[in-house]
């Protein structure tokens, strides 16, 4: 008797499935510090000012180990103004270019999850994420409801057909 057995893919091709449902809003509803997993921050500040921490690659960067703590710049486009594909949807979108900064400590554990969504990466595997940023990155971020109902902000990591979401929620 022989066995066949149909090959299968690790990458899912998922490029046509939904993002999350995406909602309107205002630069100004924006303006604060976002946590993410393992002490991530992004903060948003009037007048176009962004501030991360410790904060992983969007896509396929993801994948590349390194976590960015910097300062620069943002804006948000309106709804179906995003030419970038559907990996952030078709609502309000967040553009973040930062250049890094020398680390500073951080004081959370990154053990808190209160708020994010379960897809967000575990916080047990940034230790293990400790190559050097890049000299500059660049993050566009979708903006959806929590499961509370609150604005929260969402990119892809790795591979954008797996759909893997980091959430960042408000603090």
């Amino acid at each position: 008797m022989v066995a066949l057995a149909a090959g299968t893919s690790s990458c899912v091709d998922n490029r046509y499935a939904p993002p999350p449902q995406p909602i309107r809003v205002k630069a100004s509803d924006l303006h604060g510090t976002w946590k993410g997993w393992a002490g991530s921050s992004l903060t948003l500040q009037p007048g176009g000012v962004a501030e991360v921490t410790d904060l992983d690659g969007q896509e396929f960067r993801f994948d590349d180990g390194w976590r960015m703590t910097g300062t620069g710049i943002w804006s948000l486009s309106e709804p179906g103004s995003y030419k970038g594909g559907n990996t952030v949807g078709n609502g309000s979108v967040v553009h973040v270019t930062v250049n890094p900064v020398a680390k500073r400590p951080s004081k959370e554990t990154g053990a808190e999850r209160s708020g994010l969504l379960a897809s967000s990466p575990l916080p047990t595997d940034a230790a293990t994420r400790t190559v050097p940023p890049p000299a500059e990155a660049s993050w566009d971020i979708g903006v959806v409801k929590d499961k509370s109902g609150r604005p929260a902000l969402f990119f892809l990591t790795s591979d954008p057909d797996v759909r893997d979401t980091y959430y960042l929620s408000r603090s």
